[in-house]
Parts: C-alpha cells; structure tokens; sequence
C-alpha cells in the first residue's frame, strides 16, 4: 500500500478571486493579539490578501479566522484575518484593499518612512557608500 500525496490544490474559495496575485518573495512581520510575533514569507500578494510560508518549524497551531496584523515593505501595518491553512502556508485576507506593486519597489528613505523600514546607524561606522545619503 503506497502513501497518498498530500493535498496542495488551493482551497475552492481561492480559485473565485478575483483580482490578480503577484509572485515574488518578502519577508513579513506578524503580529498576534494573543501570541509571539511571527516571521513569514510572502509567497504572493494582491490587493485583498497574500499568502505567507512560515520558516519555523514545529509547525505553530493558527486558526482560521484568527486576527493579525501584517507589516508589509512601502505599505505598512495591514489588519486582516487567516482564511485558510495548509501545514506551513496560509492565505491573509486583508481588512481593506492595498497597492501589491507598491511592495515590490524598493524602499524610500523620507520623512513619512515608518521607523520598522529606516535603516539602522551604528556608532563609528561610515556611511558613505550608501546610497541616498547627501552630503558625503
């Protein structure tokens, strides 16, 4: 008797959507009501939701449903909930629509730049090599 594959056909709900999903890899940051903070994979994102792949293994146990707060690169702190779960991946459906694009374009250092993106300066070290900088 052979073993049965493991099911990895995305949930019926994920073929109904509409809008398009981007491929690429980002990290993000999670952020839980009731547990540790969680660091994710994006495995592809559009402007309802994504789909992350956690690196941590055990496996830790979410639920579908649960509420979390996602920080995603040129966009910020997103609200949404998870919609389903398969081992290690699960999709986000986010609480209001964002601009995927947006997260694919490198990182702008200005005055509106949440501090979670701003580089960090070490004492003693030059900085002028880096990109951006004036003055050096």
């Amino acid at each position: 008797m052979q073993p049965t594959p493991e099911k990895t056909s995305p949930p019926a709900d994920a073929q109904e959507r509409t809008s398009g999903r981007t491929n690429f890899f980002l990290s993000t940051n999670l952020s839980f009501q009731d547990r540790s903070p969680l660091t994710a994979r994006v495995r592809n994102l559009s402007g309802g939701g994504m789909m992350v792949e956690l690196a941590e293994e055990p496996v830790v146990e979410l639920a579908r449903g649960e509420r979390l707060i996602a920080e995603l690169r040129n966009i910020g702190r997103v609200k949404g909930e998870i919609a389903w779960i398969r081992g290690r991946r699960f999709g986000i459906k986010f609480d209001r629509e964002i601009d995927p694009e947006a997260a694919r374009q490198p990182v702008v250092i200005g005055e509106g730049t949440p501090d979670y993106v701003k580089p960090v300066l070490l004492p003693n070290r030059s900085l002028k090599y880096v990109e951006g900088l004036k003055g050096w």
